[in-house]
């Protein structure tokens, strides 16, 4: 167990500051008002009850983290018979907003972590730091949180979608309907999917059924299978090295250039750039 750990607060305006760090096992906790500053909670094992005010409740699973913005009222108490396991970071700074959006991390939605070791590793250098107390640890604290954001966005890319998980409550017909739809377009993610239509055979609005799916995962139906198409490409590149783009692209879905677009929006790379990097460091 890491007790809360607090970080001194600067005496100059930072864009990103970590505030206090730690991990245990969750008790139940209310905020009425919020907290002070902005937290990641993040669920290594067991499971919690998460109620955020304007929110609908939802559980936040094992390898699940979720962003809760300050001063927001929520609660969130273990749920199960397996001690809840959280570790938690929270941090203020004078451009959290546009660092947050920059990382396409949206409030008040769990989130899959797929190593959450890397996460527990940083928090424990994040909490040593605070521990130790020394003259500029604010300033090292910073930049071991811009380290953990990369390392949750690096996740989104390299892991796709292998270990996500529904996260409304089993007993929830809706979130029944949910794990129906995430198997669908696991089945069918290269094909010619109208997601009005798969939203309609289930008796749902695709509104509504998009909602529904966005609290489970922390993506639109859309965003789902985009992620799903590129990380099927990214494992094409792996075992078949020859494979021209343009049939990668057909193979999971994608017009070429469409395809050759998103690639880049996600990883900064065109595919044959990102394929050349792969193989240099084998």
């Amino acid at each position: 167990m890491r007790i809360i750990r607090l970080f001194r607060t600067p005496v100059n305006p930072m864009p990103l500051y970590a505030h206090t760090v730690g991990y245990n096992k969750q008790n139940p906790m209310k905020r009425p008002e919020g907290f002070s500053t902005h937290q990641l909670l993040f669920s290594r094992s067991g499971k919690g009850r998460v109620s955020i005010a304007g929110h609908d409740e939802f559980v936040l699973g094992p390898m699940q983290y979720l962003y809760l913005p300050a001063e927001l009222p929520h609660e969130y108490h273990p749920a199960g018979d397996e001690d809840w396991v959280v570790g938690y970071i929270s941090f203020s700074g004078t451009r959290i907003s546009p660092l947050m959006e920059h990382f396409g991390i949206q409030p008040c939605l769990p989130y899959v972590c797929s190593d959450i070791d890397l996460i527990w590793c940083t928090l424990d250098e994040l909490w040593e730091l605070a521990d130790a107390n020394e003259e500029g640890a604010e300033w090292d604290g910073a930049r071991m949180m811009y380290g953990l954001f990369l390392h949750m966005e690096r996740m989104k890319i390299t892991n796709p979608l292998e270990k996500e998980v529904p996260v409304l409550l089993d007993s929830d017909p809706a979130g029944v309907v949910v794990r129906q739809t995430a198997q669908y377009l696991n089945e069918h993610y290269n094909e010619n999917i109208s997601l009005s239509n798969v939203a309609q055979s289930l008796g749902y609005t695709h509104q509504y059924l998009n909602r529904l799916f966005r609290q489970a995962y922390g993506l639109s139906m859309l965003q789902y299978v985009q992620k799903m198409r590129l990380g099927k490409a990214i494992d094409l590149m792996k075992s078949e090295a020859g494979m021209p783009v343009k049939d990668i692209a057909k193979y999971v879905g994608m017009e070429t250039n469409y395809f050759i677009r998103m690639f880049r929006k996600a990883t900064g790379k065109t595919p044959d750039h990102y394929r050349k990097e792969m193989l240099q460091s084998r």
